[in-house]
């Protein structure tokens, strides 16, 4: 084991030096806007509805006057023509582009997807994965796509799934409710049903839940119900199972339905369902006041956010720490009208915050009993908040032992309890950290669903991400088969490891560790970890000097017991952490203090 690193050491300062910079920086923004947006929406939450963008990309339209995306920065088609109307495929994908810059610099930095002119058929594999590339480009995530929910499990439906995975999308929904709808009690407990059908595919595939959204008729519509009258909206959310299903909370249309300019009806609908409100669509507009004519059962006519009549400050205090998502939409809005709304919602004062997103990983079907370092993928945590995203905490969660299915081998977000910062993802260039996360099944033929839950400065409702994965097929016991299974102890040791550099003067307990790779038929074994050298045994040397207090392995001094097996295990990784006191008195000559240690993996039982 090597001694010193200065190259780390050095790096901590810079990052540090660099946090305080831009925190500086957020805090000091602010906006002279309309008051009945409050403080906007949280920096990182902000995500747009593509149904606003259709007839731009579809032909160059609903621009408005002085538009943001002029004609200039549209890239031109490859023939050097102009793509700022055309309707060729390869003109849509140029302005699908410059609309995506736009949202990108307007700090949005997630979509929800409709099918939109030029969107790739959910078994266009190569154009799904085109628009991916787009969306990483510039930053945006696909938290959700409105699309056609089926009725059942069919192949429509696992098509769309499988377009949704590749597309990194979080959930699936629809403008409405899918079959047979809510147009009789009897339907609604139907599509209720249906709707957790699909919502558990979606989920055990990696996907997430389906959702559905609301216009007005949903409030309109109301039946009987374990004799109580509710709406159908009601019954939906209370017969759906929030693993599969959630609402997407239309605040426009909610405060059309209840007739109600305040905000307070749809915050009520918010705090009345805590948990099962996970995406709002932000809209404003006028004529929301006022009971239903004969012949227009509602007349409410959306506007750019904050120019119409809703006080959105109630939606938004509800939605805190329980919407994952704010979708700025406005139906038949043009480009000027995006630019003025986005204005307007991005978060000022107490909404500007750190964020965590992350795209739900995927993971190879193994067998039960493989190891979670033999198949690890990495989750990228990113920030696109506005301030330093610290996290202090990282657990997996599941129902039914599925936790025990998945295990967390590395990450590098937080060390101890303390945060290693996240900063702003448009200023820094650490703006994400990543969490090592392992499949290790413990049962054959079987899908386990998890969630890695992470405990940060974030909103609680971006704290959250799906883990599923199915194990291999159990193998078939066709009788006399068998095998000899040779006596192995094998030990292989990752890379050195090192305390950095020691600071004379300050008291400090300095940390390090490397791992080793453990491989085990015994019946039992120990791991440990001495010194034999006679020089200062159990200490770190430099030449004739040594340090005063001892090193520590696995939290005792050396020889140490760093782990125990009482039964046979393979590829097992072990982190073996290491201590070194550093007292404010004790004399540090300069130089490079190490010390060769041996590792022992050994058996009483072979």
């Amino acid at each position: 084991m090597k001694g010193i690193s200065r190259r780390t050491r050095a790096c901590a300062v810079v990052a540090a030096t660099g946090v305080a910079v831009l925190a500086g920086a957020a805090a000091a923004s602010a906006q002279d806007r309309p008051a009945s947006v409050g403080d906007g929406i949280p920096t990182g939450q902000m995500s747009v509805q593509m149904f606003n963008y259709g007839g731009f990309i579809s032909n160059g339209g609903n621009t408005g006057p002085a538009s943001p995306i002029t004609p200039e920065s549209i890239k031109p088609a490859a023939d050097g023509s102009s793509c700022a109307t055309a309707t060729s495929q390869e003109c849509r994908m140029n302005r699908l582009e410059a609309l995506f810059a736009l949202l990108q610099s307007k700090g949005v930095t997630s979509i929800e997807m409709f099918g939109h002119a030029g969107f790739p058929a959910a078994t266009d594999t190569a154009g799904l994965q085109a628009y991916r590339a787009l969306l990483d480009k510039y930053g945006l995530h696909a938290a959700g796509q409105h699309g056609t929910l089926t009725a059942t499990v069919n192949q429509t439906w696992r098509d769309r799934v499988a377009a949704g995975k590749i597309l990194g999308a979080d959930a699936l929904g629809s403008g409405g409710y899918g079959s047979p709808g809510i147009g009789s009690y009897a339907n609604t407990l139907q599509t209720a049903e249906n709707l957790n059908a699909i919502g558990k595919y979606s989920v055990e595939q990696g996907v997430g839940p389906v959702y559905v959204h609301n216009h007005t008729g949903e409030f309109d519509a109301k039946y009987m119900d374990n004799g109580e009258l509710k709406t159908a909206m009601q019954i939906i959310t209370e017969r759906t199972d929030p693993r599969y299903v959630f609402i997407e909370l239309d605040v426009f249309w909610s405060s059309d339905a209840f007739n109600d300019v305040t905000g307070t009806a749809s915050a009520a609908l918010i705090n009345q369902f805590p948990n099962r409100i996970k995406m709002l669509h932000i809209k404003d507009g006028i004529n929301i006041e006022g009971q239903p004519s004969p012949t227009n059962s509602r007349s409410g006519s959306p506007r750019a956010t904050g120019t119409g009549e809703l006080d959105f400050r109630p939606i938004l205090t509800a939605a805190r720490n329980r919407v994952q998502y704010y979708h700025q939409e406005h139906d038949g809005g043009t480009l000027v009208d995006a630019d003025i709304s986005f204005t307007n919602l991005k978060g000022i004062n107490s909404a500007v915050t750190a964020n965590v997103q992350a795209i739900p990983p995927s993971f190879e079907s193994v067998p039960a009993g493989t190891p979670a370092a033999a198949n690890t993928v990495p989750v990228k945590l990113e920030n696109t908040g506005d301030l330093p995203l610290n996290i202090t905490n990282l657990q997996i969660t599941g129902e039914d032992g599925n936790a025990n299915d998945f295990a967390i081998v590395s990450q590098d977000c937080y060390s101890g309890s303390t945060p290693n910062p996240v900063e702003p993802k448009a200023t820094a260039p650490r703006n994400s950290c990543t969490v090592n996360v392992g499949f290790k099944p413990t049962r054959s033929s079987h899908t386990s669903v998890a969630y890695l839950n992470i405990t940060s400065n974030a909103d609680d409702a971006t704290e959250r991400v799906l883990l599923a994965a199915r194990s291999a097929d159990a193998a078939v016991d066709f009788g006399d088969v068998g095998g000899d299974v040779p006596a192995t102890l094998s030990l292989t040791l990752g890379a050195p490891a090192s305390f950095g550099a020691f600071t004379p003067g300050i008291a400090r307990v300095y940390e390090a560790s490397t791992t080793a790779n453990v491989i085990s038929t015994a019946g039992d074994a120990t791991l440990t970890v001495s010194d034999p050298s006679d020089v200062a045994t159990g200490h770190l040397v430099n030449g004739t000097f040594a340090l005063p207090q001892p090193l520590q392995a696995a939290g005792s001094a050396l020889p140490a017991t760093v782990k125990t097996y009482d039964a046979p295990v393979s590829n097992d990784v072990v982190t073996i952490p290491f201590t070194q006191a550093v007292g404010a008195n004790d004399a540090l000559r300069t130089g490079s203090y190490s010390k060769t240690l041996t590792f022992t993996l050994s058996t009483t039982t072979p």
